[in-house]
C-alpha cells in the first residue's frame, strides 16, 4: 500500500507539471471558451507520523479554465481563500509575524519552476517568485498588491501585471496566509488573491497551497493507521473562484516508530572492562519516509565547515541557489527525496521573512533540523561510565548528508538529565546550519560519554542526515560501558542483582538501568510543552511519545558461584562436613583475584524425637553479620586460594536434605562428606554440583535453574 501510495504520490506530480507545461498564461485577444470552472486536488498525500505535531501535508493545487476574457488594464478581481482542516486540529507551521501571517505559502501559476509556456517574458512558470508582502494584504479585509490585465511580449497573452498602463511587470504572485483569521486555527486564509481566468481552451491557471503542518497527537485526528486528514476550500465568492469537489485528502497517519534494546549480555561486576559494548539501541521506522532529513540531500563531497549561514544545510545543499536539487521550485519532486525531508518549500525571498522574537533569520518553510531520534537513560549506577557510538553502526555513506541512500544518523547532543535546552542541540530553534564541527566526536565512528544528572539521568541525541525514501529504515546505536572491578557483597554497587521484580515498568524512567526511546524533541525534554503544540515559533519538527518504548541498556550480575550440595545430614548419628574452595588465584592468570563468604541455604528437615519437621535458617556469610563466629552462627570469607569449611551438626543440628551455597567470588568449588560420628563404619564424600541462577538469554526479569557443568 505504501509503495502504491508513493508511486501515484510521483505521478500526480510528473502529470501537474506536465499540464502546467502545456498551459498558458491567458489570451488577450478573443472570446472565453467555456465557463469558468476550477478543480481542488491534492498534489501528493504523504504519509504523516502519529507522534509528529508539525506534519506537514500534501500540497493542494487549484487548477482553473475557461472564463471571461478581461480587457488590458482592467483591474484583476479578487477573492479571498481560506482552507480548512478536517478533522480540526490547530494549524503547525511557522508564525512569520505576531498578526498570524505564517510560512503557509500560496504560489500562482508555478511561479519560479521554469516550465516553458507560450507567453514570451518572465511570466507564469517562467516568472520570479514575488511576494506580496504588505502587511495589508496580510489583514482581514486587506486589498494591497493590486493586479491588472497586461499583455506579454508578443501582444499575444494577458497576463497579470503591476500596473495598468505601460509595460506589464509581472505582478505579485507568492501570498503568505493568515492562520486563525476567519474560521478558526484549524484554517489558514490568504486575502485578496487575484484571479484572472484563462479563457481560452488549452490555458489553464493553477494556485499552489504549501507548507500547511498539523499535529496528530493530542488533537481530533485519529491516531489510528490510514486515518485521513482532509483539506476543504471555501472562497469569498463561489463566482470568483468556483471550485466542484473543494474537499481533497492530503495525509494519512501512517504507522509509528518501533524501537527496542537488543538484549544485553549478563557482564560480571568483578571484571574490569574497557567500553565494553553492554547493548545495541534499535529504531525503525514506520514507514519509508519517517526519518526525514532537513532538507533534500544536494550531492555534497564534504560536510560543511562551521558557516551559521542559514541558507546552508550541508556543503552541497544549497536553498538559495539554482542547483538542481534545490527546494525552491514548486511541485517539484527534488530527485526522488521530496517526502523524506522536514522542510516543506522553502522560499528564502525577503517578504518571506519576519524578525521573530527569537529568530532573527527565519527562512519559510526551512525546518530547524532533521529527524531526530533520542535515547533516555535512567538509573546509571555511580561509578558507571556510559558511552554511545556518535554515528549510527553499519556502512558509513561515501558522503554523509548527500544523496546516498544509506540510512545514517549522527549525535548532536549528549547531556545530563532527560532534556536539553535551547542551549543543547535538542531544542535548537534559529535555523542554524549543522556542519561538521557539530557532530560529536567528529564524522569518523567513536564512543561518546554521558555524565548524568544528580538523578543519575543521561540523554543521548541523534540526527538523521542520511535517508531512503523507498525503504524502511533501521538505525542502530551502540551502549558501552567501563566500571572498575568490585567483589560481590549484598550491596550491589552497579544497579540491581540480575533477578528483577518486574520484566516490564509501565512509567518511564522507573525501570532498573532502562533506557527510553523515542523521536526528539517531545515535551519530555523540557523544550516545549503540550499547551503550545500549535503554531508560533515552536521548533519543527517536534513529537510527542505516544507509547513508551524502553529496554534494559546492561545487565550486570554479581561475581558468584551457587554451588549444590545434594545430600547433607546432621541427624540419626550421621554428620556432614561443608566445604568451599576459592581458586580465582589459578597459575595461569586468567582469573581476577577474588574474595567472599558464602550463604548457605537449607533445604529439608529438621529431625527430632517428636518426629516434627522444621526448616533450617540460613547461614550468613562473615562479613555480612555483626559479631561473626566462623563455623559457628557464619560461613567465613574464603580467601583467593584457601578453602573453608563447616560442619553441619554445628550450623544445622540434625538437619537432613540439601544445601545450596551462594558465593561472592568467581571460581568457587564445593566438596561434601558425610559420615557417621566416630568415623566408625561410613565414609562418602562428592563434589559440589555448580548452578546458574539466569538463563542464556532469558528475558528481563526470567530466571533459570541450570547446571553450569
Amino acid at each position: 500500500m505504501v509503495s502504491f501510495r508513493r508511486y501515484l504520490t510521483v505521478l500526480s506530480g510528473v502529470a501537474l507539471l506536465a499540464g502546467v507545461a502545456s498551459a498558458q498564461v491567458g489570451v488577450a485577444n478573443g472570446s472565453a471558451s467555456s465557463l469558468f470552472a476550477c478543480s481542488a486536488s491534492a498534489a501528493a498525500i504523504p504519509e504523516l507520523r502519529p507522534e509528529g505535531y508539525t506534519e506537514l501535508l500534501g500540497d493542494i493545487v487549484i487548477s482553473c479554465t475557461g472564463g471571461p476574457v478581461y480587457t488590458p488594464g482592467t483591474q484583476i478581481p479578487t477573492t479571498n481563500i481560506t482552507v480548512s482542516i478536517s478533522p480540526g486540529v490547530p494549524l503547525t507551521s511557522r508564525y512569520l509575524t505576531t498578526a498570524g501571517a505564517s510560512d503557509i505559502l500560496l504560489i500562482i501559476d508555478e511561479a519560479g519552476s521554469s516550465i516553458a509556456t507560450g507567453a514570451t517574458g518572465a511570466y507564469g512558470p517562467k516568472a520570479p517568485q514575488t511576494t506580496c508582502s504588505s502587511a495589508s494584504q496580510q489583514a482581514v479585509g486587506g486589498t494591497a498588491c493590486p493586479a491588472y490585465v497586461g499583455v506579454d511580449g508578443s501582444g499575444t497573452y494577458s497576463v497579470a501585471a503591476t500596473t495598468a498602463t505601460g509595460t506589464a511587470v509581472n505582478a505579485a504572485n507568492v501570498y503568505q496566509g493568515r492562520i486563525n483569521a476567519e474560521l478558526g486555527p484549524q484554517s489558514v486564509t490568504f486575502f485578496a488573491v487575484p484571479v484572472l481566468p484563462p479563457a481560452t481552451a488549452g490555458v489553464t491557471r493553477t494556485y499552489r497551497i504549501t507548507n500547511i503542518r498539523v499535529p496528530i497527537p493530542g488533537g481530533t485526528i485519529p491516531n489510528v493507521l490510514s486515518s485521513p486528514v482532509t483539506a476543504t476550500i471555501v472562497t469569498g465568492t463561489s463566482t470568483a473562484l468556483p471550485i466542484s469537489q473543494p474537499s481533497v485528502v492530503v495525509g494519512v497517519v501512517g504507522r509509528p516508530l518501533t524501537a527496542s534494546v537488543a538484549a544485553p549480555s549478563v557482564l560480571n561486576q568483578c571484571s574490569n572492562p574497557t567500553q565494553i559494548q553492554t547493548s545495541t539501541l534499535i529504531y525503525t521506522e514506520g514507514f519509508a519516509t519517517a526519518f526525514k532529513t532537513r532538507v533534500v540531500p544536494g550531492g555534497a563531497a564534504n560536510l560543511s565547515t562551521g558557516t551559521t549561514n542559514p541558507n546552508t544545510i550541508w556543503a552541497g545543499q544549497q536553498i538559495n541557489t539554482l542547483a538542481p536539487n534545490n527546494q525552491n521550485i514548486p511541485g517539484g519532486l527534488y530527485g526522488g527525496f521530496a517526502q523524506n525531508s522536514e522542510s516543506g518549500f522553502i522560499y528564502p525571498a525577503t517578504g518571506a521573512q519576519g524578525a521573530l522574537t527569537n529568530n532573527t533569520s527565519f527562512i519559510a518553510g526551512l525546518a530547524d533540523f532533521g529527524t531526530r531520534l533520542k535515547a533516555t537513560f535512567y538509573n546509571v549506577p555511580a561509578g558507571l561510565t556510559i558511552y554511545v557510538s556518535n554515528t549510527s553502526l553499519g556502512t558509513v555513506p561515501a558522503v554523509p548528508g548527500g544523496t546516498s541512500m544509506l540510512p545514517y544518523a549522527v549525535l548532536i547532543s549528549n547531556v545530563a538529565g532527560p532534556a536539553g535546552s535551547s542551549t543543547t542541540g535538542d531544542a535548537v530553534s534559529d535555523g542554524s546550519a549543522f556542519s561538521a564541527t557539530n557532530i560529536i566526536g567528529g564524522n569518523t565512528q567513536t564512543k561518546i560519554a554521558l555524565t548524568p544528572d544528580a538523578n543519575r539521568t543521561a540523554t543521548a541525541t541523534w540526527e538523521v542526515i542520511n535517508a531512503n525514501p523507498s525503504a524502511t529504515d533501521v538505525l542502530t546505536f551502540g551502549v558501552y560501558a567501563t566500571w572498575t572491578a568490585a567483589a560481590a557483597t549484598t550491596a550491589f554497587p552497579y544497579g540491581t542483582p540480575l533477578t528483577e521484580l518486574s520484566p516490564t515498568v509501565p512509567v518511564p524512567g522507573q525501570g532498573i538501568n532502562d533506557v527510553l526511546l523515542s523521536f526528539a524533541p517531545e515535551p519530555g525534554g523540557g523544550s516545549f510543552t503540550t499547551a503550545n503544540a500549535s503554531g508560533g515559533v515552536n521548533i519543527i519538527p517536534r513529537f510527542a511519545m505516544t507509547s513508551i518504548q524502553e529496554g534494559r541498556y546492561i545487565r550486570i550480575g554479581l561475581c558468584q558461584t551457587s554451588l549444590l550440595y545434594p545430600y547433607i545430614t546432621a541427624a540419626a548419628g550421621f554428620d556432614s562436613g561443608i566445604a568451599v574452595a576459592n581458586t580465582s588465584s589459578d597459575p595461569w592468570g586468567t582469573a581476577i583475584k577474588q574474595q567472599g563468604s558464602c550463604t548457605l541455604y537449607a533445604y529439608g528437615v529438621t529431625v527430632a524425637n517428636a518426629g516434627n519437621t522444621v526448616f533450617q535458617p540460613t547461614l550468613s556469610g562473615c562479613d555480612t553479620i555483626p559479631n561473626p563466629l566462623e563455623g559457628t552462627n557464619c560461613f567465613g570469607v574464603v580467601p583467593t586460594g584457601q578453602v573453608k569449611s563447616v560442619m553441619a551438626s554445628t550450623v544445622f543440628p540434625n538437619f537432613q536434605g540439601y544445601v545450596i551455597a551462594v558465593c561472592n567470588f568467581q571460581y568457587a568449588h564445593g566438596y561434601a562428606a558425610v559420615t557417621d560420628l566416630g568415623l566408625r563404619n561410613l565414609w562418602s564424600s562428592y563434589l559440589a554440583l555448580e548452578l546458574s541462577p539466569v538463563g542464556v538469554g532469558a528475558p528481563r526479569g526470567f530466571g533459570i535453574e541450570t547446571l553450569a557443568h
